[in-house]
């Protein structure tokens, strides 16, 4: 009787197992990859750092957001557009957030390893919403109340450009960068937060100051230098 060969079997077998060591070696090292970005955001020295502020001009109003990372805290300061400060005569104006994040830390006296800052709008804030998870939630509230319910998990890192981008098209002058984005989103959703219902700086009078000056007529909405010393004391 004549001998029976199956070397054809024996490739097909062959090429089989090659083909899923291949497909297993490109899996661990997509996750060795994933991994490696995510410890990148983890250790870098944004995430690391002491202090961070985020100023955002939302509406009529600027939200200073200073992430206290040695502390485990939040705390959300709230200026109104245009408020002038007495002593100082210093007055925070949305049109130049960069110039406005600076007198913000030189009036209460605070320093910041990294300072970031970007504009926000209600069809903005709600997109941004929306990719964070809480579709629910609308404007500059829901906008907080969705990084506090986020998470960032390691394989989500890649997703961060989304975010960075979204701000960017509505507004390239931000300076809001994917690690920015990342300790912003990661305090959020790990630390004690004082919203800023607490932190308001009142204005001195409920309408603008009207200021004669030759043939013209400024307005100064001054804010209440009393109450804004007390806010500076529990602001850190």
């Amino acid at each position: 009787m004549a001998n029976v060969y199956v070397v054809g079997k024996r490739k097909r077998g062959r090429r089989i197992w090659l083909i899923l060591i291949i497909i297993i070696a490109i899996l661990a090292a997509f996750l060795g990859f994933m991994l490696y970005r995510y410890n990148q955001f983890v250790n870098n020295p944004v995430a690391s750092s002491s202090k961070l502020t985020y100023t955002v001009s939302y509406d009529d109003g600027l939200y200073f957001i200073r992430v206290l990372n040695d502390n485990r805290k939040i705390m959300i300061i709230k200026v109104e557009e245009g408020t002038t400060f007495p002593e100082s005569y210093i007055t925070l104006s949305s049109e130049s957030l960069d110039k406005v994040s600076n007198d913000f830390l030189e009036l209460f006296d605070l320093n910041s390893n990294f300072t970031y800052y970007f504009y926000l709008n209600d069809e903005l804030a709600n997109e941004l919403i929306s990719k964070l998870g809480g579709s629910n939630l609308k404007g500059i509230d829901g906008f907080f109340d969705a990084l506090k319910n986020s998470e960032i998990r390691f394989w989500q890192v890649f997703s961060l450009r989304k975010y960075v981008d979204i701000v960017k098209d509505y507004n390239r002058s931000t300076n809001l960068d994917e690690e920015g984005i990342y300790a912003l989103i990661d305090g959020f959703s790990r630390y004690f937060i004082t919203n800023y219902d607490k932190l308001t700086v009142p204005l001195l009078l409920n309408e603008p100051l009207q200021i004669n000056i030759a043939n013209q007529t400024i307005e100064r909405k001054y804010a209440d230098v009393e109450a804004f010393e007390r806010i500076k004391e529990l602001v850190e």
